[in-house]
């Protein structure tokens, strides 16, 4: 014990105002190796056994086969939502069977109205909120904190995921082969999973097999969440360490250990640009966008590890980034939408640092790979490496890419090396400690950027979770530059309260990272009520607050906002949320555009936000968000903003949705409208062809676009996508230029 505090203590020494609670959590965990199961490891008590087979199973919905008959049941779910521990409305039975190479669950879901069991999405990962669904989650290394996640409604749609650290990461971007077959029958529905073990994760053993398991029922019509295992409030399906428990299996054939997956690409793109800004004349240039490569090959080092390579990548399929509106002077955050880089990325994650923290400072953001930081344009990969599972009691992450050179009119980009280096290592039943390498190193020069570093996060008394990092930055200017993070909060069903700590230094520098702003120390404590009313309409109210405080180096206030908040869940799955006073404070060092030909002169302001946001229950046919926010006072201005979601579904294989957002501003510096559109056409056949059209407009950038894509699944894992996307300039200086592409792409994987 005294080791670990001196070495933290001289490790932090001069920045122990920040980290000293990081590092007094490590050392006080080397005295608590010995905690029970009741102080963060509360498992589930029930145990289902699976029954082997030997005569074939079709996953057909039916459970005709007579191994069926033969497997143990059970049953008994309990009520999360509304009523917490309450016996489920309806009855649900589980059984479970498997041969040397597949695991069958089936689940037969009783209901007294048939009539009543919703089902409208038919894509794969689609959007089931407001579907009546059944969710199985399998924790095959049986580690109370990693597991894989399969769900489907009645119409058979499938959707999976990887869960990472219960829940602080959910990958919904895995995909593997499993299959469902589902009936909607006159006593309720039944759904039969078959999931083959070589698509699983699976510890390396020759004893039976103990899995984490569990289940949840969702009866939409009623707003009903039941699960096998008393799942508490509080809790949610992704924290595995609440899971029940799957026994019997033995002698099972993992199989797979190498897959490869090539691609062919075929297509043209095509660029037309002004030949002059004193002309209409245009220039067209059509360039061959065919290549072929490898998508990825997969190769099982272990059971438990898995090494994965690239080359000649394409992300032709990837779906389109919305349009934002950013009326501040700082970049927008964009999500990771690219397979290869979602794929087991929550090992990659660095710290939780829990609201607000966030969205400050993403320590490795794979986004800052293969693609442009200002017009978001696709790098070119030559090829690039990954190694994630376990190893050693470790939780191993290592990732090596390599970009080629690109250049346009806007930005140019050398060639780079990116590199990932993570080690994680779980103790205390629900916590991890960790370190982390990243690197960049840029072709044609000595520039390159490092940042080395270590994280913590712990767990305890269900709710508690204390958790922070501290990295250093070097680059080949020689100036060290340091980044931390302490933050604690208690997160249960009735009660909020917490605070969270952010620092960057002045010149603070992550080339493999999201960095919103550096100079920076943040400060954000939160509290919240969550009282549940004895009210037949109203489930469950919040009351909260929380005050944001972002100072310099010289800790002088140059951004603030004192925010307080009422919020409503409705019986029916509906939220109303209203922030009655919004206090905020910015200090503008320089001026800036907030809107083309729209400067914000530097200067101190303060302004005041009202907002009210109602979701419609996404059970019914029109959904959707409204969501209203009036700024008095907004630089010396005001300012109404706008954003309308509604979600139509026309039938279980047409639904429409629209992101629109809409900024009303008058300042003393200039008034501007801005509008932001992002309207979606989803169309699918059924669960194997899938389209989906995507029209986009920005009034400011004067841009529009449309993005086309056909999705045909011709088997589990490979696909044929026909994708087409066109933007445009419709105003300004650039009107008329447009960039296109027309591409076709196959994938096909052998397995051996």
């Amino acid at each position: 014990m005294a080791k670990i505090v001196e070495w933290s203590r001289r490790l932090l020494r001069g920045r122990g105002f920040v980290i000293a609670p990081v590092a007094v959590m490590v050392a006080f965990s080397a005295g608590l190796r010995g905690q029970d199961a009741a102080d963060g490891n509360p498992h589930g008590q029930r145990t289902v056994r699976a029954f082997r087979t030997f005569e074939p199973v079709n996953a057909d919905g039916l459970l005709d086969e007579p191994a069926w008959q033969e497997a143990p049941v059970t049953s008994g779910f309990v009520q999360r939502e509304p009523e917490e521990g309450a016996t489920a409305t309806e009855e649900t039975e589980i059984r479970v069977l498997y041969t040397a190479t597949e695991l069958y669950i089936g689940v037969y879901s009783r209901d007294r109205e048939p009539r009543g069991i919703l089902a409208s999405e038919l894509r794969r990962d689609g959007d089931l909120t407001g579907d009546d669904t059944i969710t199985l989650v399998l924790d095959t290394f049986h580690d109370h904190r990693s597991a894989l996640l399969f769900r489907t409604n009645p119409l058979g749609t499938q959707y999976d995921a990887l869960i990472t650290d219960e829940g602080a990461e959910i990958n919904v971007n895995w995909d593997e082969r499993w299959t469902v077959g589902t009936a909607v029958i006159d006593g309720g529905w039944v759904a039969e999973f078959a999931i083959p073990f070589k698509s699983l994760r699976v510890r390396d053993t020759e004893e039976e097999l103990v899995w984490g398991m569990e289940v949840e029922r969702v009866i939409r019509r009623k707003n009903e969440a039941a699960y096998w295992n008393d799942h508490r409030r509080g809790f949610t399906m992704e924290d595995t360490s609440q899971s029940g428990h799957l026994q019997g299996l033995e002698e099972i054939e993992t199989g797979l250990r190498l897959r490869v997956k090539p691609h062919i690409l075929g297509g043209f793109s095509q660029t037309v640009r002004q030949v002059d800004g004193n002309s209409d004349a245009f220039r067209k240039v059509t360039t061959n966008a065919s290549d072929m490569g490898l998508e990825v090959v997969k190769y099982r080092i272990t059971p438990s590890l898995t090494a994965d390579l690239t080359w000649r990548t394409d992300f032709a399929q990837s779906d389109v980034d919305n349009i934002q509106i950013n009326l501040d002077r700082f970049p927008l955050f964009f999500p990771e939408k690219r397979e290869f880089f979602q794929e087991g990325s929550g090992i990659f994650d660095i710290g939780t640092a829990s609201s607000g923290t966030t969205s400050q400072l993403r320590l490795f953001h794979s986004r800052a790979i293969g693609l442009t930081p200002r017009g978001r344009q696709p790098i070119p990969i030559m090829g690039g490496a990954r190694v994630t599972g376990r190893a050693g009691g470790l939780t191993v992450g290592l990732l090596n890419v390599q970009t080629e050179a690109f250049s346009s009119a806007r930005e140019s980009i050398p060639a780079s090396n990116y590199g990932v280096l993570r080690v994680k290592k779980e103790i205390l039943g629900r916590s991890t400690v960790g370190a982390f390498l990243l690197n960049r190193e840029m072709g044609g020069s000595e520039d390159y950027n490092r940042l080395a570093g270590a994280d913590a996060i712990f767990t305890f008394f269900d709710y508690l979770t204390v958790d922070g990092f501290f990295a250093r930055s070097t680059d080949s200017g020689g100036e060290d530059t340091w980044a931390y993070s302490a933050n604690a909060d208690w997160n249960s069903d009735f009660f909020q309260m917490g605070v969270d700590y952010l620092s960057m230094d002045p010149n603070f520098r992550n080339d493999i990272g999201f960095v919103r702003r550096t100079d920076l120390h943040r400060l954000i404590p939160s509290i919240t009520f969550r009282p549940r009313p004895n009210l037949r309409w109203v489930r469950q109210m919040q009351i909260g607050a929380s005050w944001d405080y972002q100072m310099d180096a010289s800790n002088s206030v140059i951004r603030r906002t004192d925010k307080y908040i009422f919020q409503m869940l409705f019986q029916d799955g509906g939220v109303l949320r209203i922030i009655p006073f919004d206090y905020e404070f910015d200090r503008v060092r320089e001026d800036f555009e907030i809107s083309r030909d729209v400067v914000v002169p530097a200067n101190d302001y303060q302004w005041n936000v009202w907002v009210a946001k109602y979701d419609f229950s996404p059970k019914r046919t029109f959904s959707g968000t409204l969501d209203f926010s009036h700024r008095y006072g907004f630089y010396e201005g005001n300012m109404y903003k706008f954003q309308l979601t509604p979600q139509l579904k026309v039938n279980e294989n047409l639904s429409l949705e629209t992101d629109y957002l809409i900024a009303l501003a008058s300042l003393p510096g200039g008034d501007f409208n801005q509008h932001g559109v992002n309207f979606r056409v989803n169309y699918a056949l059924d669960n194997q062809w899938m389209t989906s059209t995507t029209l986009q407009y920005d009034n400011i950038d004067r841009f529009a676009g449309v993005h086309f894509r056909l999705n045909y699944i011709f088997r589990p894992g490979d696909d044929f996508f026909l994708i087409y996307t066109e933007g445009r300039q419709v105003g300004g200086f650039e009107r008329g230029e447009k960039d296109r592409a027309l591409q076709a792409k196959l994938t096909y994987s052998f397995d051996f």
